[in-house]
This record gives structure tokens, sequence and C-alpha cells, in this order.
């Protein structure tokens, strides 16, 4: 399974610039505080607690349960015809596994790549509706390489149960949670044959050591 969004996702999510005074009860100041916080854990030394403390950071910041309903087609993405509720057809152990390995591989990746984030720094773009969501517009640039082309990362953050979170992000135009729904819907020919396929696709990426 190819992630290609998580490395512009990552290479934004910490480093800000910050125009106005960041409030965590509207959409844009919540997404510019946790980016603050996680910014501030990863200038800390090296620790099995600050890993713990970023792993906590990163659960408040992002709802994996909303984001994985999402990835597996409720609601369908609008943009996709003739799209097929997914996450419909598991029972609630499937549904539970597939909750745990997404959460797992977003964590996994966003490890991978905390280093590079001090490079970067972000400019806010506002926010706009976004279906009943609020999308957070912003866009990263290199600190050290104007020559390298800047990323445009959206932020799609829901009301939730817990507060704010982020349950979808777009890179460029282009939908973390739709990318992950169109891949899972190749492999859905039955859902007893898709299901063992996508928990096995996902089992393979957590095991590597890319």
């Amino acid at each position: 399974m190819r992630l290609r969004w998580f490395v512009p996702f990552i290479l934004v999510l910490l480093s800000v610039v910050v125009t106005a005074p960041a409030r965590a009860d509207d959409p844009q100041g919540f997404i510019q505080q946790q980016h603050a916080k996680l910014e501030q854990l990863l200038r800390l030394p090296d620790s099995d607690t600050r890993s713990a403390q970023i792993n906590s950071a990163l659960d408040s910041f992002v709802d994996y349960a909303e984001l994985t309903r999402r990835a597996f087609g409720e609601p369908c993405p609008s943009s996709v015809p003739g799209c097929d509720d997914l996450w419909a057809g598991y029972n609630d152990e499937q549904k539970q596994t597939l909750r745990d390995l997404l959460t797992r591989l977003v964590r996994k990746n966003y490890r991978k790549n905390l280093k590079k984030t001090l490079d970067y720094e972000i400019t806010y773009r506002g926010t706009r509706d976004s279906g009943g969501d609020a999308r957070v517009m912003t866009e990263a640039k290199h600190k050290n390489n104007p020559r390298e082309a800047s990323v445009r990362v959206d932020y799609v953050v829901a009301q939730t149960a817990s507060g704010l979170r982020v349950v979808d992000i777009v890179t460029e135009g282009s939908s973390l949670t739709k990318n992950y729904y169109e891949q899972f819907r190749k492999k859905m020919k039955t859902p007893e044959e898709g299901y063992p396929n996508i928990v096995q696709k996902l089992q393979d990426k957590l095991n590597r050591n890319d």
C-alpha cells in the first residue's frame, strides 16, 4: 500500500508560523496548539517517556476511529461514483481489528518522519466549511531551501465526543481517507475475501522496516 501523503503531511505537522493567538476552541486554533505541543515534545531528549508523550499527543490530535470509518466508506467519499459502504459489512470484532491496525500504521508513519518536521514552517490560509466539518488550510515551506516547492496540506477537523479532532488530511488535493477507500475497495470482491486481504496488507506494512 503506497501512502504518499505521509511524508508531506508529517513535514507540515509540527513547524508553525503563528499569525494570531491560537485558540483551542476553534479548528485553526486547535491545529496550532496541537502542533506547538508536539514540537515541544520533539525537542526533548529521546526517551521512553517522550515516546509515550508523543503517542498521547497524537491520540488527542487525530480521531483514529472516525478516520478508519471514513476510510472504509462511512460516509462514502462524495467524489467517488457508486461508492459502497464497506464498513457496514464488518462485524464488531473485525471493525476493532481494522481500527487497531490503522491506528498503529498512522502512528508508525508519524514517528518515522518526526525528525524532518523541524526544517519546515507553516503558514495558515484560513478555514472553510467542508461538508459540516471544518477544513483548516495550511502551506508548508522548507526553512533553509527556498527552491523547494511549498506543500499544501489541509486538515479536516470535526467536533467529536472528545472535542475537536482531525478526521482526514488532504495533501495537494489528495484526501487520505479517499485514497485508503479506493485501495480497500479494490480488495473487496466479497466481504469474506476482502477482509483478510486488507488485514494482511496492513499487517505487512506495519512489519516493514522502512
